[in-house]
């Protein structure tokens, strides 16, 4: 989680010096033993400190913010129809990437109050994830989408204020991160939300977006630190990266654009690339963007750099 500028303090004293008291600690720092002792208690809630003895929790923080489903796919092979049924969206798939590597990481979800709500929170916990942000409405039922052919898609979801009334009770855990991970649902909420702090407090902002059409990337995804589009052809690639270099001075650290089949064209800074898939790595330019997103924040957030982050992205979203 990201700490204020006391607890790097805290924590520095207790890397050096792990049975100091909480006592030498407000001596130390000049401040009440009472303030130490609330200071000791945030840093256990960001999973900096496990328990007590001072263990610390070396590994980055990742807040997964999406929308769950049950996800049906209709698939036309010749004079058939072929049925799919199971459960989807960002936190499910970020969970199934995340949960083996051992990251720190919280998911915040809305599900419904039936039994697709109650299959979703046991496939994240069976992928040994904390479920207790998960928000399930008393009187709604999960969110269900419909693909068809990959191409036309049916969803019914939530209200706006359903979304809200997620965030709201949330708020202290999605600005106390080091990485936030967004799926389109919530973008607008949060941002709205991050327009209110202190710039120099905040997350590590990710997103991802298809471009179902050659349009102007919309002003609002400028503002994410790393972005991730997805588009239908491969002459998509190179307009859009044509046009970020037309945006200017934007939030835009990290840049990947990419069709799922010819490969990935990626920006960080001033530097500018491109990585071919393999035959066996291609993946749908939609439906791949939350798993390559969040491979790429894995690879980000452990160190790598950006084309290393973007390959392993690229296989998570090839194996989703």
């Amino acid at each position: 989680m990201r700490l204020t500028l006391r607890e790097r303090e805290i924590v520095d004293l207790l890397k050096k010096d792990p049975l100091i008291s909480q006592d030498e600690l407000a001596r130390h720092l000049g401040i009440s033993r009472s303030s130490i002792a609330v200071h000791i208690s945030n840093l256990m809630k960001k999973g900096v400190i496990l328990g007590k003895g001072y263990v610390f929790n070396e590994q980055a923080s990742i807040v997964v913010v999406g929308l769950s489903c049950l996800q049906i796919k209709i698939n036309q092979q010749g004079d058939k129809n072929v049925i799919d049924v199971d459960y989807g969206g960002l936190p499910i798939i970020a969970s199934g990437i995340l949960a083996g590597f051992g990251v720190n990481l919280k998911i915040i979800s809305l599900i419904g109050n039936d039994e697709p709500g109650t299959m979703i929170l046991n496939r994240l916990m069976e992928n040994r994830v904390d479920t207790t942000h998960i928000h399930r409405h008393s009187r709604k039922r999960t969110c269900r989408r419909i693909c068809i052919d990959n191409d036309s898609r049916l969803e019914e979801g939530f209200e706006l204020n359903d979304y809200k009334q997620v965030l709201n009770s949330r708020e202290w855990i999605i600005f106390n991160s080091e990485w936030l991970i967004v799926d389109p649902y919530f973008q607008g909420e949060v941002l709205e939300r991050a327009s209110k702090k202190d710039e120099e407090d905040m997350p590590h902002f990710c997103t991802y977006w298809f471009m179902h059409e050659y349009k102007d990337i919309p002003e609002f995804l400028t503002r994410f630190h790393t972005l991730v589009l997805g588009v239908g052809k491969s002459s998509g690639m190179e307009y859009y990266t044509e046009q970020l270099d037309k945006l200017g001075d934007t939030s835009v650290k990290n840049c990947i654009i990419t069709d799922g089949r010819s490969g990935l064209i990626y920006r960080s800074g001033e530097l500018i690339g491109d990585y071919p898939l393999p035959p066996n790595q291609s993946f749908d330019s939609q439906d791949g963007l939350p798993g390559l997103l969040t491979g790429v924040v894995y690879g980000l957030s452990s160190g790598y750099p950006l084309r290393q982050a973007m390959r392993i992205g690229a296989g998570f979203a090839s194996s989703n």
